[in-house]
């Protein structure tokens, strides 16, 4: 699988565009750029995925279902984030969960349910090429905010325990800033000393 970073919006996301065989999907379109909107390069667009509601991640989405027909899915507990951010949910195609697969041009993302930043946060886990889309999880040298409504800090270290439980060779696409990995942020992510398998 292919997978194409394109900082979109003013907040800078990052959104993903996922390309395997005749099918692609794109992870948090912040933004409809015009960018985005090419990326596919002549691919079925098979889903919009979003690792959770926040503005900077999800206001694209819409446009992009519209133009194209793409299933919008994200966990149904971010219809609480979108309303207390004075939004309306985007139609949800169908509810994504713990231990969903996601099928792709021959290819399969694993939802994981890591909430703490919003209470419905997803990750995207490509398995085969140890690839995990965290949105606003973990950043390198950085973690997700806790202090929005429906975040919790004690919910949020459960979730990057269960992240830092991966191997170190586990490349991390954060939602914002350059990629890292497991190993990376287990010896230098000040935040994550004393969580899970991160080294004190």
């Amino acid at each position: 699988m292919e997978i194409k970073r394109l900082v979109v919006g003013p907040l800078r996301t990052n959104a993903y565009v996922l390309r395997a065989e005749g099918e692609a999907a794109v992870v948090d379109p912040g933004d409809a750029s015009p960018l985005l909107l090419e990326a596919w390069a002549g691919r079925a667009l098979r889903y919009i995925l979003l690792t959770h509601g926040h503005f900077d991640h999800a206001d694209g989405a819409e446009l992009l279902h519209a133009g194209t027909g793409a299933p919008i899915l994200y966990h149904p507990d971010e219809r609480a984030t979108f309303w207390t951010m004075g939004r309306q949910p985007p139609p949800l195609a169908r509810p994504l969960g713990e231990g969903d697969r996601i099928p792709l041009g021959g290819e399969e993302l694993l939802v994981w349910h890591l909430p703490g930043h919003s209470p419905g946060s997803v990750a995207y886990l490509w398995e085969k090429g140890k690839v995990a889309l965290v949105g606003d999880v973990l950043f390198a040298r950085s973690v997700g905010r806790s202090d929005l409504p429906g975040g919790s800090w004690e919910t949020l270290e459960r979730s990057l325990a269960r992240l830092l439980a991966l191997d170190d060779d586990w490349r991390i696409l954060p939602g914002h800033g350059p990629a890292t990995s497991v190993g990376r942020e287990r010896g230098r992510n000040p935040y994550l000393q004393g969580i899970g398998h991160a080294r004190a």
